[in-house]
């Protein structure tokens, strides 16, 4: 069924997940201009002007890949094996998503980088996939003691 409560979970995740695409994750200082990184890339404001400075693309791509993945992990409440295994997936990516978003901020030229609150959605997505693996598993074992009473 669609209305238990890991769906709920996954769904909440994918709420998570989603709204990362619509806020910057960091704002970063450095000598020449005040930039801001989201999934799309970098973006300046230079002279007084917002300028696109470096799109990620591969990042966007990411995301965009993990959002998709727990899209389809909530419609496969039938098969319980397969939406435990999309889970961990999911976790595993999430939290790839996470170090490349964090190496890029990393790496670029910088005097100071203010982290934005969207940085600890992956980490609040990936904790609602785990309680929501733990859910999953408790149907599948409930539906097993069933079976063997038969």
């Amino acid at each position: 069924m669609i209305q238990r409560i890991q769906s709920l979970f996954l769904f909440a995740s994918l709420c998570f997940l989603v709204s990362m695409f619509f806020f910057p994750l960091a704002g970063i200082d450095s000598k020449e201009a005040l930039y801001t990184f989201d999934l799309t890339g970098f973006s300046g404001t230079i002279l007084g002007e917002t300028q696109a400075v470096d799109r990620q693309y591969s990042l966007m791509i990411y995301a965009v890949l993990v959002c998709t993945l727990n899209a389809v992990t909530i419609f496969l409440y039938k098969q319980r094996v397969l939406q435990m295994r999309l889970c961990i997936y999911n976790i595993i990516l999430i939290i790839g998503l996470l170090s490349v978003a964090l190496y890029v901020i990393w790496i670029c030229p910088k005097e100071s980088v203010q982290f934005n609150l969207p940085v600890v959605f992956p980490l609040v997505a990936g904790i609602l996939h785990y309680l929501a693996f733990r859910g999953i598993r408790k149907d599948d074992v409930m539906v097993q003691a069933l079976s063997r009473l038969r």
